[in-house]
């Protein structure tokens, strides 16, 4: 699928993972008309979408999988709403932004936003989005070393969204990303919140109709739930959520019988806050 907006780049510019920023797009821009007892809708989403005049309907034959990526979007936003609450003024690193709206929902008045992608991604953003005073946007990949040195000074309440990024990341990657986000805070209370796959899901994601399309692909997924903290001891587990379960039957029992017998959930969101100083464990559940 190829959309280009009237001014700057097309998706046509970017490559198999990076297009699959249309697939959370086209949930949240569905999600008023598709899943009206979630109780989601997008304003911002429907405008992007709107800009860039593109038929997102082809989506709709992947509606379960439109279903939990709403559902992830509301809990991310509790997540970050349960943050902003006790620390209005906080900054946000948004990794791997795509076309996010998490901004439009939430912004407070008083918070610091930084979204982080890949060039053809950021600049497809900046055509698509106006400028904000407290909004940021820079262009990096996550996986390439010292990418960090372009953030800037992190001080201060600071919370980590990686939104659908981690799983076409290595396992390598991943665990190095973990390890850069903890050096690079400079005080004051961090939480990082992800979502991830098993690692059942690596190479399996052409079974869903939209990923085969685009010919993207799941490298990385949760081995157990010794991997939560991503291999960085100073990142300490809060809890862990489920998805698709909080949809009903038959997630709910089928994706629940598989974490009894594997210790992990297929999918699921992990919400991990930064230890100021010696490292420990806050909890482990998957």
């Amino acid at each position: 699928m190829t959309i280009r907006p009237k001014t700057g780049r097309s998706t046509a510019d970017l490559d198999c993972v990076e297009q699959t920023l249309l697939i959370p797009l086209a949930a949240r821009v569905l999600a008023r008309r598709l899943f009206p007892n979630q109780g989601f809708a997008d304003p911002a989403a429907e405008a992007i979408a709107a800009r860039l005049a593109c038929d997102l309907t082809p989506f709709e034959a992947d509606r379960e999988m439109l279903r939990g990526l709403v559902e992830r979007s509301l809990i991310l936003d509790q997540l970050l709403r349960d943050f902003l609450n006790h620390h209005p003024d906080a900054q946000v690193l948004s990794l791997g932004s795509g076309l996010s709206t998490q901004f439009e929902r939430l912004d407070n008045g008083q918070l610091q936003w930084l979204d982080v992608d890949l060039p053809a991604v950021a600049e497809l953003r900046r055509t698509l989005f106006p400028p904000h005073p407290r909004r940021r946007l820079v262009s990096a990949s996550v996986a390439e070393a010292g990418w960090t040195s372009i953030l800037g000074d992190l001080q201060g309440p600071t919370f980590v969204v990686a939104e659908g990024l981690l799983m076409y990341l290595e396992r390598a990657q991943v665990f190095q990303l973990a390890r850069d986000l903890a050096e690079v805070q400079n005080g004051g209370p961090v939480e990082f919140a992800y979502d991830y796959y098993c690692a059942q899901m690596v190479g399996q994601a052409w079974l869903n109709s939209s990923m085969r399309r685009l010919g993207a692909e799941f490298k990385w997924g949760l081995a157990g739930p010794e991997e939560l903290s991503l291999g960085e001891p100073h990142w300490c587990v809060i809890d862990t959520h489920p998805v698709m379960e909080r949809l009903g039957w038959p997630y709910d029992i089928l994706w629940s019988s598989f974490r009894f017998f594997t210790g992990v959930r297929p999918y699921g969101i992990a919400h991990l806050k930064l230890l100021d100083d010696a490292p420990g464990a806050c909890g482990s559940s998957v």
